[in-house]
Parts: structure tokens; C-alpha cells; sequence
């Protein structure tokens, strides 16, 4: 591993290097071979990455091909004994001292040797693009400067005729080709075999160069000798010796160790100055002149924060380039870049020997950060925004500053313009426009510091004022849900703050969750924190077996958690001992290792989700008769669905409760972001955050200028009191967003500047974006705090300690982090959650971990989420299974493909096995396209299964065909039996019926021929499921009859008695009740024998039917009874209301019509909930029926016709015997009405709106 030093001395050039090692000193003027390397091929690997990989991916899978070109070149160079002196994006240009042009002409042609691997640049998934390179020779003498202020940095400078000479030959260059000046051509005389000779005419009068002559390289006649330089000891240099060559940031980093985080795609300004006047062959005093003036423009820069990258002398002028926004940001980098391009073209004006400049300003988002090769190095700012720039140079008329309306757009109103038209330039297919900076106006600038609520609300008087009424209605029991939008930064926190402050007045208890951007497929996050409280759970009980500040999951049972989970018992017990039986369903909720009990461990994926809502609804009901609630859920435009899920079923149960809910979300604008499901909840008042108006921008000002004020005994201040140049710049770049006006100002303030300096303030250019904004402060940081803030947004706004080392172990020592933690949360960028177990703290603002997160290139993102992931699974290796969603979350962020596959998948399969249907999907759908054929077909399969869930019966089908496609191909003829079977289900539940029996009969004949006795079980009990929903009774009956007799050979008794009850069902529709009773009996009896509460309430409810049927209505309501009290203790609300509504048919039967109106009621009130079209006509159907018998006529045929509309809505008529039979019911009533007053009451009963009709039903009930 290289040392600080050796990895900071690459940055210096070799043959500088090894004389600084031998204590000698260069001399300024010396002959030798210079070579020039330029890679050609980058701007179409360039644009297919962009467009494959997206922008900031791209750009580093661009930098890494440049490495690996760059390495193979720089290692032939260094074995010829030649030196990079400097970089230009992606060309070199080298020093051989002392050789007359073999050693540089076989160094070349060993160069382009070695580029053979990289003429075709393989693509990800899809073609490759050649890389070459074009290399220029040309010989004589040079002089070497050193020049630069070694403050700041000093820079290695190769100048003089044989340079200009060798810039005339790279533009005749073609690529793959080796090009020797003809002086070069002279002295290696024959030892070189020229393929081509080539001469330039002037084509342009003032053209001054001479005709030159050039030879194309094809060979050597005799091997040439190379000369690897010696080898350098780790500590050959000090860093007293190497500091000096590297800029201050670059050196700082690399001395720090965090060379990593060097790599940094950020938006950054690129100017490109080109100067001319300067005699460096004849004027003896030139090194003195362009030191001076590198010194100056090291000075003026030094300023505006700007990196100077490069200085490059060739025929036609030098040019310097320099980067604003690298390695720091400073939101205001363009006005910066734009300030200075005026003074250096000044500073250049005051020198007499140089010409006047030429400089060219672009923006854009670059790759910032070393590159190079192993032996040497650069710190460099790369992208399309550099390019630009040096084409605006070049087109540039001396003393012109020319700049992209980007540029422009980004400085404002600063600085005086000249509009020009659009110029075309090289590399870019359409024109760009353009302006010419004539000067500045005076314009301001600031920057950031996060502000705590320690002011008063400021704005948002008609929100309050709605917020009020929505509180007051809440605290009088009629439960009220509020959900605020807004973009980052547009104070949805500090509403949600004032709204805490009101409900704690009047007397309400307050729990909050927040939802993470890692935690899209987390089930339930964003409630974890929300029930721990309502519950009285220890966090550190749930905690200790997670340590990782709130990202992880349920571990081993401890002494305290054992403890914790009797209490909970107890919380329970007080709030309805009938819930007890449940608890286990709160384990995966809370992070409890609670073990199942003999209820729910028979709970299928699907009921346990149900009865976990039950649950959780019975629960608030409890609290909230004690205590009004106010529940917080921030950041919803990232909640899970199954905490969605659980928002739905807890907002349809507010309605008489005194709960207050309040979401806050952004307008949904990522893919990963979606609104809460609101339509879906009632009484939501939606409450949209627009900007601040001016008058509420100044408000604010002046409370934040008079509360600082005030810390020093003055008086609050006014608006009118405000300095107006101050409001003036906020208002001008805060675009009305209050966390922004408060970041300008805490800026101002951390600088030391008053906030009535006008002065100071003027010389202060005001930033033009949020992102820029944070970054800006992010960049004011030391590298140590730096590094530990991005590190931590890795990990996600919240995060525990344990878990930072685990991502990024070399942070340092622990007491060094932790003061680092404590400056960030004392600046404002973080704040301290909690101490015990774990220390755990969170970005205060979510923007701050978004901007800290994008400033990472995605090859340090990767390799921080792969050591995440690897310290999560070493962690949590004896019970990995709880934390699946979080290794999912990292390893797909990470380039470990294997870790993808296996956790992506394992992470699928968890979610569909507890019903998360859409994170089920996203996880197959991310996983298939890395898997190989052979894996595909089982992930098919399961992802067909869960959209069918969904409803997206055709998506499913296609991804069944293409899993029997693959089958087929890998001759694996089981699975092919089973991709028929369900495509056979698939075409079944859509009632395409043809297709289903072809699928199906298909799939039993490939089990026959493997004898695949569970597969032939499956084929068969489908197969008559498909003949009993066509009527054909008989053969359904054989179907089932066949497969019953295959699960009974192999003792499966769920399968048995799930069989023996479709054969009930059968014979029921065949009107022999009697085998049906025999039958349900049967089936009740097993599953009795494996204790599955659920399945046991079934077979009562259908056995209470057909009980029904045969007139035994007191033996119907027993077995009713049973049920429902079985199904209350598993918690199916939809299934509870269904026994509900048969138990109230059997109380009408025994004419216990006041019981028949409380069962109905109950039954009625948790369809609405649901809105299931089809379970609400049976039972206003079945109200009719009870109203009809009770004289009441007109009412019940007005639900009649309601039920009848809700049928037909959903294209389910009533089958002959069911309207048999309440035909037989209504009779007595009907015969008391004329035929016109019944048409009408049922007509009147039709047009009835849904919630109408339930309203209706409840005020007979």
C-alpha cells in the first residue's frame, strides 16, 4: 500500500522527481526529444456512456477507461526514461532529456503497441468504440521553468521552439499514427523506417510558420535500449519537498488519507485563458515574466477560490485553464468565474510584454478529481463544460471574454453583456449560444448555515388558520388527516413543528415517524418509531439487536427483549385482552423477536397482513379513548407500501376518533418518489406550500437579523428597518424558499459580516441553486468532517455510529469522528437522535444528505454501499433474514453483481412471502436481468404470481410464456409442466376458459409422464376448480375426487380438506345438501387436527350455509357463532364482516330481528371501509330482505335496487337459486305495494350513489 508521500510525489514528474531525490537541480535549458500523446476515441466513448450509464456514471466509467490508457502509456514512458511534464485532458506531453529522437520514437511506437487491447472498448450490453492515439516527436532545445508561488503551488513548465514544433506536427497527426518533425526525421537518420513523408503549403497569407516537413514512423531498423528509470524508496522525499508541487485542497486530502473521495462529479465553471507575448527561446528574462504573471494570477485566484489545472505553451500562445468549483463549490462559481476573467484580462493589460488575453467561460457537471496513470498523476476538472470553454477561447478576439448563456444565465443581472449570435464549435452538432462579458455591476453573493425553529412561524396564515379547525375537529373526536406538499427546503418541517406546538397545548399526545429514500421497500419503517411509542416499547430493547441507528431489523431474543415483549403482552391486555392472541404479528413491526403462538403461526402472508391492520386499528381505538393523538409521518413521498397499506386501513378507522394525522411528502418528481395514496382516505385536508411571498421573505429577514441582534441587547427589527441591500439580494436569488433565505443568511453571518454592511455585502455574489448552496457549505468543511458527512449519507438521513465505522472503517479514530459529529451537529448540518444503545444522529435537513450523497462519484458510492453491506452481513450473520431489505438496498448500489443476485432475490422472495406485493416486483424486476437463463425461470414464475395479485393478469401471462420459452430451451420438462399450470390459473381467473383447459390438460399430461404425483395433485384440483366455474358439476366433482385421492396417498391434509370442501361446494350447487353437510363436516374435522384457526372459520361459515339451506337456522347461527369468534381472534376484518352478515341471515331466520340489525350494522360499517362492490350487494341485499319481513317495503326495495346497481357495475348478476330465494323473501312485503310504487322504489334505489345507499341502510339499522 502506497504511503502518503509516494502518493502524493506522482503528482511532481519523474525526472523532477529523481533529481529532487539526488539533491541536483534541472537546469533550465536543455535539448532532448519531446513527445506528444493525444488518445483519440473519447468523445464517442464519451456520449454511448453518458447515454448508457447516465450522466454522473458514465463520466466515471470514461475516467476509468482513461486510467487504464493512461497507466499503459505512462508505464512505456517510464521504461524509454521519459517524464510527463503535463496533462491536457486526454493527451500528455512528454520530456526525454537528452535523446535525439530514438528513445521518444520507440517509446511512441511502443505506445501504440500497446493500445492494440483498447481498439475496441467494450460497452455494457452492447457494442465497443476504438481507442487510438496520435503521437508527435520533435527534438532540440527547451527551456524548463519552475514557476508559481510554492504557497500555493508550483507548476513545471516546458517551453521554446521545439514545442511550437511539435504542436504544428500533432495537427497532421492521424491516429495510430507516430509523427517526427523533420528535424526529429534528420537525427534519428536511418535507425527509423518512414512509411510516408508529408509537407504543408500555406493556405492561409497570414500564416508565418515555414513549410515543415513530417515522417510517419512505421518502424525501427534495430531495437533501441530502454532506460526504466531507478526505483524510488517510499520516503525518498519529504513532504516539505512535495507539498509545494500539489495545490493546497489536492495535498491536504492525500495527506489525510482520503484519497478516495478525491473522485467528486460536481457542477463546476471551466475558463480557459489564452495569453500571448512572451519570447521564450530569445528573451533572457521570460521565466521572471511568466513567473510574475503565474504569480499574479495565482494571487487573484486565490480570491475567488479557483484552481488553476493547467499551463500549456504552444505555437500559437499559452493558455492557462482554471477551475471554479473544484475542489470546493461556492454556489456563486459562475458570477466568481466571470469577476475574475475580468481581472485576469486586466492583470494582463498591466503587464506590458503580454498581449491581450483570450478567455472562454463554461458550466456544466464534471468529473473532478485525480487521474492518470500509477508512476504519475493530475489533479484535473473534466467534461463537456471544459471542451466548450476552449473552443470559446479560441474563438475569442483578443480582450473578449466569451461565455455560455448557462454562464449567463447563473450570474443574472451581476454583470454587463454583449449578446452575440449562436457560434458553431468543434464537437458539438448544434450552435451554442454565447455572450461577451463587458463588465461588472455591482451584484451581491452569500452562502449557508442551517437555522433551528428557535423563531416564530413566519407566514402560512391561511394554513394555520385551516389547521386550527383541523386540530379542534380532531380534539372533539372527529379524526382529521392532514398531508403537506412541498418541495425541499419549503418549510413543510416547520409547519409540521408549529403543528406539534399547537396539538401539545391542547392536550395531545405526539408520535412521529420519518420515511427514508433507502426505505422504499422497508415494510413498515416509517411506523416503527410511531408504534414503539404508542406501545411503550424501549427502543433500546428493539435497538440492541439492531445497532444500526434505525436501518436494520429484528435480531436474537434477549433477556430485555423477553422482558419488553411481556410488557407489550400486558399493553394489550389493558387495552383488549381479546387481542393478546395477535402479538406475534407485532414482532416484524416493532423489531421484536416475538415467536408465533397456535394462532398465528398457521397465518399465511396475506392474513397476517390483514390481521396486523386489524390489529393496529383496534389498538388506536384503545389509546386514543384515554389520550387525543397526534401522529406525524414525514417524508411520505418515500413510505413503503405496506406502511401505505397500513395508512389506508388506519385513516378509514378516524372517523370517530380523536387522532390527528399529518403527512408531509413532496410533489412526486423521481421514480422512486410517489404521493401518498390520499384519494383513498377520508377527511384530508391537502395543503400545498408555495413559496414566500416578498413582504413574507422580508418577515423573515428581519427576525432572523433581529434575533442575532438581540444576543447582543438590541431591539427587534422591522422589515422597514431592514438594509434594503440586503433584502434585495435574498429576495433576488431565494426564490421564496424559507429554508434558502435562512441558509444566505447563516452564510453572511458565519463570515464575520454585519448584516447592515452594505459594503461587504456588495462584494458578495449571492448563490443561484439549493444543491450549489449546501455543496458550498459541505466544501467549508475540513476533509475529515467532509469525509464523515459523506460517509454518513451513505447510510441515510439517520444513522447510528456503529454503522459509519461499518461503511467507511477508516475514518479514524473514534474520539476524532465523534468531535467531528458533534462540530456537524453544532453547525447545524446534523442533530443528535439519541445516545443509548447506539449513538445515532440525522442530517437535520434531507437536502444536505442528498447533496452530500450525489457529490460522490458512483465508484466510491459502490465500494462504500459494498462495505455496508458487508458489515450488515457480518453484524447480523446468525439471523440475516430481518435485514434483507437494507443489503438489498446497498449491494444493488454496489458493483458486487454476486451480492446483487443473491439479495435482490432473497429480498423478493421476502416481500412476496409477507404480501409487500410492489416491493416483490421491483426487487424480481431488478434481479432478472442479472441472473443467468437457468435462474430466470423460477423468478418468472414468482414475479407472474404476484402481478397476478395486482390485477395485471396480462403482465403475468407474458412472463409464465417467456418462463416455458426458457424451459423449453433448458429441456427441463417439470418445470415446463408448471409454467403450463399457472398460465392454465392465469387464463382461468380472467374466465378464459378454452385457453385455461388447453394450459391445464397440457400440464397433467407432462406430470403423468414424469409421475410427478404433487404436480398431477395440483393439475387435477385445478382442473376441476375451471369445470365447477362452467357448470360441468360432475366432472368437476371426478377432478377433485382424483387429486383428493393423490393427497391422501401422501398424507397432505390442508390440501385434503381444502379439497373436501370444494367437493361440499359442488354438491351444494347440486342440491345435495346433505353431502355437502357431510362433507363440510369432514373437512372442519382435519382442520380442527392442525389447529389453522382461519381455515377453521371457513369451513363453520360454509357448513352454517348450507345449515341455512336446509332450514336449521339455530344449528346455522352455532356454527356462525364459532366462526366469527375464531376469525375476530385472527383478525381478517374483510372475512369478519362476511360471518357478520351470514350470522345476521341467521338471526333473520330465527326472527332475532334486533340482533339481525346489530350483526348487519357491524358488517356494514367495515364493507364501507373496503368498498367491496360485491360483498356490499349481498348485504344490502340481505338488509332488504330483513326490512321486507319487518313491513317495511319501499326501503327495502330501495336497497334492492341499490345492491341490483352495484351488480351491475361490476358484472355479477345474482345466479337462479340465489334470486329464487329473495324473491321468496321479499314476496309477503311486495304484495302490500302497487306494481308502479315497487318500479319506482327500486328505480329510486339504482341511482342511489354507493355511500348514499350505506348511509341509508345504517339509518334503518
Amino acid at each position: 500500500m502506497q504511503t502518503p508521500i509516494e502518493l502524493q510525489a506522482v503528482y511532481i514528474p519523474m525526472d523532477r522527481r529523481q533529481a529532487m531525490v539526488a539533491g541536483v537541480t534541472l537546469p533550465e535549458q536543455t535539448t532532448g526529444a519531446a513527445l506528444f500523446v493525444d488518445i483519440s476515441g473519447f468523445t464517442p466513448l464519451t456520449e454511448a456512456l453518458v447515454e448508457l450509464l447516465g450522466p454522473q456514471r458514465g463520466a466515471e466509467e470514461l475516467t476509468r477507461y482513461l486510467n487504464q490508457v493512461y497507466d499503459t502509456l505512462i508505464a512505456e514512458l517510464d521504461r524509454f526514461g521519459g517524464s510527463v511534464i503535463g496533462f491536457s485532458g486526454d493527451a500528455i506531453t512528454c520530456w526525454l532529456d537528452g535523446d535525439q529522437g530514438r528513445r521518444a520514437t520507440a517509446c511512441a511506437l511502443a505506445m501504440q503497441e500497446a493500445m492494440r487491447p483498447f481498439q475496441s472498448a467494450p460497452l455494457p450490453n452492447t457494442g465497443a468504440i476504438s481507442l487510438a492515439v496520435k503521437a508527435t516527436v520533435a527534438v532540440g532545445p527547451v527551456h524548463r521553468f519552475v514557476v508559481g508561488d510554492p504557497a500555493l503551488q508550483v507548476i513545471d513548465v516546458l517551453s521554446g521552439i521545439t514545442l511550437n514544433h511539435l504542436a504544428q506536427a500533432e495537427h497532421h497527426a492521424e491516429k495510430g499514427e507516430v509523427l517526427l518533425t523533420a528535424a526529429a526525421a534528420a537525427a534519428v537518420g536511418d535507425a527509423v523506417i518512414f512509411s510516408a513523408w508529408r509537407e504543408t503549403l500555406h493556405t492561409d497569407a497570414q500564416d508565418e510558420a515555414p513549410p515543415a516537413r513530417f515522417g510517419v514512423a512505421a518502424g525501427l531498423r534495430e531495437p533501441v535500449e530502454p532506460q526504466p528509470w531507478p526505483l524510488l524508496a517510499a520516503d525518498a522525499l519529504s513532504a516539505a519537498q512535495v507539498q509545494p508541487w500539489l495545490l493546497p485542497a489536492v495535498y491536504e486530502r492525500l495527506r489525510t488519507g482520503g484519497g478516495e473521495f478525491l473522485a467528486e462529479l460536481r457542477p463546476a465553471v471551466s475558463l480557459f485563458l489564452r495569453f500571448g507575448g512572451l519570447d521564450y527561446d530569445h528573451d533572457p528574462s521570460v521565466r521572471d515574466k511568466l513567473d510574475q504573471f503565474i504569480r499574479g494570477v495565482q494571487r487573484l485566484l486565490t480570491r475567488y477560490a479557483a484552481t488553476p489545472l493547467q499551463i500549456v505553451v504552444g505555437d500559437k500562445g499559452s493558455y492557462l485553464y482554471i477551475a471554479f468549483g473544484a475542489p470546493h463549490a461556492h454556489e456563486d462559481d459562475a458570477a466568481r468565474a466571470l469577476a475574475a476573467a475580468l481581472e485576469l484580462r486586466a492583470l494582463a493589460a498591466s503587464l506590458d510584454y503580454l498581449t491581450p488575453v483570450q478567455i472562454g467561460i463554461a458550466r456544466g457537471r464534471m468529473r473532478t478529481g485525480a487521474y492518470g496513470g500509477v508512476t504519475r498523476r493530475t489533479y484535473g476538472v473534466m467534461g463537456d463544460a471544459a471542451n466548450v470553454a476552449a473552443r470559446l477561447m479560441q474563438a475569442a478576439k483578443p480582450g473578449q471574454i466569451l461565455v455560455t448563456d448557462a454562464v449567463q444565465a447563473a450570474a443574472g443581472a451581476s454583470f454587463a453583456w454583449e449578446e452575440l449570435p449562436a457560434i458553431r464549435v468543434k464537437g458539438k452538432s448544434l450552435p451554442i449560444a454565447i455572450a461577451s462579458l463587458l463588465g461588472r455591476r455591482q451584484k451581491p453573493a452569500v452562502g449557508t448555515h442551517e437555522a433551528a425553529y428557535a423563531l416564530p412561524m413566519v407566514g402560512r396564515v391561511a394554513e394555520l388558520a385551516l389547521i386550527e379547525t383541523r386540530l379542534a375537529a380532531a380534539h372533539e373526536g372527529h379524526g382529521q388527516i392532514i398531508a403537506i406538499a412541498g418541495v425541499a427546503g419549503m418549510g413543510k418541517s416547520r409547519l409540521v413543528a408549529e403543528v406539534i406546538r399547537r396539538a401539545r397545548a391542547l392536550g395531545f399526545a405526539i408520535f412521529a415517524g420519518e420515511c427514508e429514500s433507502y426505505g422504499t421497500n422497508s415494510s413498515y419503517l416509517v411506523w416503527q418509531n410511531i408504534w414503539r411509542g404508542l406501545l411503550a416499547v424501549d427502543a433500546g430493547a428493539s435497538d440492541e439487536m439492531r445497532g444500526d441507528g434505525g436501518n436494520g431489523a429484528v435480531g436474537p431474543v434477549t433477556h430485555a427483549t423477553s422482558r419488553q415483549i411481556e410488557l407489550l403482552a400486558a399493553t394489550l391486555r389493558q387495552l383488549d385482552p381479546t387481542l393478546v392472541p395477535r402479538l406475534p404479528l407485532l414482532g416484524r413491526l416493532l423489531n421484536l423477536p416475538i415467536p408465533d403462538n397456535d394462532l398465528t403461526h398457521t397465518f399465511d402472508a396475506k392474513l397476517r397482513k390483514t390481521s396486523l391492520e386489524a390489529l393496529l386499528v383496534d389498538c388506536l381505538r384503545g389509546l386514543a379513548a384515554s389520550t387525543p393523538l397526534t401522529i406525524i409521518l414525514e417524508d411520505a413521498h418515500w413510505m413503503d407500501a405496506l406502511s401505505q397499506d397500513l395508512l389506508e386501513a388506519l385513516g378509514q378507522a378516524l372517523d370517530n376518533l380523536p387522532v390527528l394525522l399529518v403527512l408531509t411528502y413532496r410533489p412526486p418528481d423521481l421514480e422512486q418518489e410517489q404521493a401518498p395514496r390520499l384519494s383513498r382516505l377520508p377527511t384530508v385536508t391537502r395543503i400545498a406550500l408555495g413559496e414566500f411571498s416578498p413582504a413574507e421573505a422580508a418577515h423573515l429577514i428581519a427576525l432572523r437579523v433581529g434575533h442575532r441582534g438581540q444576543a447582543g441587547g438590541a431591539a427587534p427589527l422591522h422589515p422597514d428597518d431592514l438594509p434594503a441591500a440586503l433584502v434585495e439580494r435574498i429576495l433576488e436569488r431565494a426564490d421564496g424558499n424559507p429554508f434558502y433565505i435562512e441558509e444566505l443568511l447563516n452564510y453572511i453571518q458565519a463570515r464575520g459580516i454585519a448584516f447592515d454592511d452594505a459594503q461587504s455585502l456588495a462584494q458578495l455574489d449571492l448563490p443561484v441553486s439549493l444543491h450549489s448552496l449546501i455543496l458550498s457549505r459541505i466544501d467549508q468543511l475540513s476533509e475529515s468532517q467532509q469525509i464523515t458527512l459523506k460517509a454518513a449519507s451513505v447510510i441515510g438521513r439517520l444513522f447510528g455510529t456503529r454503522l459509519l465505522w461499518g461503511v467507511h472503517p477508516s475514518l479514524g479514530a473514534h474520539d476524532l469522528v465523534q468531535r467531528d459529529l458533534e462540530t456537524l451537529a453544532s453547525l447545524g448540518l446534523m442533530a443528535l437522535e439519541r445516545t443509548e444503545p447506539d449513538t445515532v444522529y440525522f442530517f437535520k435537513h434531507v437536502v444536505t444528505q442528498e447533496v452530500a450523497y450525489e457529490s460522490l462519484p458512483y465508484a466510491t458510492r459502490a465500494m462504500l454501499h459494498d462495505q455496508l453491506g458487508r458489515f450488515v452481513e457480518e453484524t447480523y450473520h446468525e439471523a440475516l433474514d430481518p435485514h434483507l431489505d437494507l443489503l438489498a438496498f446497498h449491494y444493488a448500489r454496489s458493483n458486487n453483481e454476486a451480492k446483487q443476485r443473491e439479495y435482490l432475490l432473497r429480498a423478493g422472495q421476502a416481500a412476496q412471502a409477507r404480501y409487500a406485493n410492489s416491493a416483490a416486483i421491483d426487487y424480481y424486476q431488478r434481479v432478472l436481468p442479472i441472473l443467468a437463463r437457468g435462474q430466470k425461470v423460477d423468478v418468472l414464475l414468482s414475479l407472474g404470481q404476484v402481478l397476478e395479485l395486482t390485477g395485471n393478469w396480462r403482465g403475468a401471462s407474458d412472463l409464465y410464456t417467456e418462463a416455458l420459452g426458457l424451459a423449453a430451451d433448458l429441456d427441463d420438462l417439470l418445470t415446463q409442466a408448471w409454467c403450463q399450470i399457472r398460465l392454465g390459473e392465469n387464463c382461468r381467473k380472467q374466465a378464459r376458459f378454452g385457453e385455461a383447459w388447453e394450459w391445464l390438460a397440457a400440464a397433467r399430461r407432462g406430470f403423468e409422464t414424469l409421475a410427478d404425483k404433487d404436480g398431477l395433485g395440483q393439475a387435477l384440483h385445478y382442473l376441476g376448480t375451471l369445470a365447477d366455474q362452467q357448470g360441468d358439476y360432475a366432472g368437476a366433482q371426478a377432478r377433485y375426487l382424483e387429486s383428493l385421492a393423490l393427497r391422501r396417498a401422501v398424507g397432505d391434509q390442508p390440501r385434503v380438506a381444502s379439497l373436501l370442501s370444494n367437493l361440499a361446494i359442488v354438491a351444494r350447487r347440486q342440491g345435495n345438501l346433505a353431502e355437502a353437510r357431510r362433507l363440510h363436516g369432514e373437512s372442519l374435522t382435519i382442520r380442527r387436527g392442525f389447529g389453522d384457526r382461519w381455515a377453521i372459520g371457513v369451513s363453520l361459515n360454509n357448513l352454517g350455509n348450507v345449515l341455512l339451506d336446509l332450514g336449521n337456522d339455530r344449528e346455522a347461527a352455532l356454527c356462525f357463532e364459532e366462526a366469527l369468534a375464531l376469525m375476530r381472534q385472527v383478525g381478517d376484518r374483510w372475512t369478519i364482516a362476511n360471518f357478520l352478515n351470514n350470522l345476521g341471515n341467521a338471526a333473520r331466520g330465527q326472527r332475532d330481528d334486533d340482533r339481525a340489525h346489530a350483526l348487519y350494522r357491524e358488517s356494514l360499517l367495515i364493507y364501507r371501509g373496503f368498498g367491496d362492490k360485491w360483498a356490499l350487494a349481498y348485504l344490502l341485499e340481505d338488509i332488504g330482505s330483513l326490512l321486507a319481513l319487518e313491513g317495511k317495503p319501499t326501503h327495502a326495495l330501495r336497497l334492492i335496487g341499490a345492491a341490483a346497481a352495484l351488480r351491475a357495475a361490476i358484472g355479477v348478476p345474482l345466479s337462479g337459486a340465489e334470486q329464487a330465494r329473495l324473491d321468496r323473501l321479499l314476496a309477503p312485503a311486495l304484495s302490500h305495494l302497487a306494481g308502479w310504487d315497487q318500479a319506482r322504489a327500486l328505480a329510486d334505489g339504482r341511482a342511489l350513489p354507493q355511500a348514499d345507499a350505506i348511509s341509508e341502510a345504517l339509518d334503518q339499522l
